[in-house]
């Protein structure tokens, strides 16, 4: 439900970014805050799968990775593919409407997943630099795990805020954005979020006094940090994020309770079928309830604009 929530924010982000709108403070906002819950998604990939290694009594790693592929990789890399076919197609066919063609280069930092070392690849679809960061941090997900069940999760965080925050001023200084960002930058999310499955699982009770609203008065001084050092300070924007998904996530998880406790079967219904929904299943969705394919055309041609 927590991951249907992220995904709710995340739309409202994205079609704010790109669909023209009447310009307010008001929707100033949404779109700032809503775009704060792609942190969420860095600790509920941590979370998920740390619970489902210590839920399993026979872990297949070779099956994990089969999992992954299927319900990640493979996924993106036919988007990402039919998305440079048709930029290009409509480039050829209305020069005057799309301005700009990518080269094969560009495809293949996508298919590479090395798109955010390369910023010509940018601007085809910037919502993408999020791909390669979760691709990494699946691929540090044994490291991290050994970690965790060897020394707790307090060494975990701290390792991980130890890599995380010097990594981000050896490879870019003081200044960065998620365009170029690194599995290494998001590390303490994904940890912390590994570090809340642990809890999950073996210390239940603590997991549970999460949801009490001293923990939400708690998510929203971490979401006030993060919000005055990228308001404050220059350079907080590149170091804020573990502040934002720390805050998010209890925000988000009080939330979860109040809507449950106030209408369990339908916030459960909405939320859980938003969280199932795949990107090959969304185009499918979008597809059949636009209707008419010119629809469909001008609609995609929007997003992309």
């Amino acid at each position: 439900m927590l991951r249907g929530m992220a995904i709710i924010a995340i739309v409202i982000h994205h079609w704010l970014l790109f669909m023209p709108y009447e310009n307010s403070q008001l929707s100033t906002l949404i779109h700032a805050i809503a775009g704060t819950f792609v942190h969420l998604f860095f600790v509920l990939s941590g979370c998920g799968l740390t619970i489902s290694y210590f839920q399993k009594k026979h872990f297949s790693w070779r099956e994990w990775a089969r999992r992954r592929f299927v319900r990640l990789v493979a996924p993106y890399w036919i988007i990402i593919t039919a998305t440079f076919i048709l930029v290009n197609w409509f480039h050829f066919a209305m020069p005057t409407f799309i301005t700009k063609s990518y080269s094969w280069t560009v495809l293949l930092t996508y298919l590479t997943f090395s798109r955010n070392f390369y910023s010509p690849a940018w601007e085809l679809n910037p919502t993408f630099w999020f791909i390669p960061v979760i691709f990494g941090l699946y691929l540090l997900f044994l490291v991290l795990l050994k970690i965790l069940e060897k020394y707790g999760a307090v060494v975990l965080l701290a390792i991980s805020v130890l890599i995380t925050y010097p990594s981000i001023y050896l490879f870019f200084g003081l200044s960065t954005n998620h365009q170029s960002s690194i599995p290494l930058f998001h590390l303490a999310e994904f940890s912390l979020g590994m570090s809340f499955g642990y809890l999950q699982l073996f210390h239940p009770g603590f997991f549970e006094r999460l949801t009490d609203f001293r923990f939400l008065c708690l998510g929203f001084l971490f979401y006030t940090i993060a919000w005055a050092m990228a308001r404050f300070w220059e350079y907080g924007p590149s170091y804020d994020d573990l502040f934002t998904a720390a805050g998010i996530y209890l925000i988000a998880l009080y939330g979860y309770r109040w809507m449950t406790k106030f209408s369990p079967r339908i916030s459960a219904r909405i939320l859980t079928q938003f969280s199932k929904e795949s990107y090959i299943r969304n185009i499918r969705c979008i597809h059949s309830g636009w209707g008419s394919k010119t629809k469909t055309i001008d609609r995609f041609m929007a997003h992309l604009v």
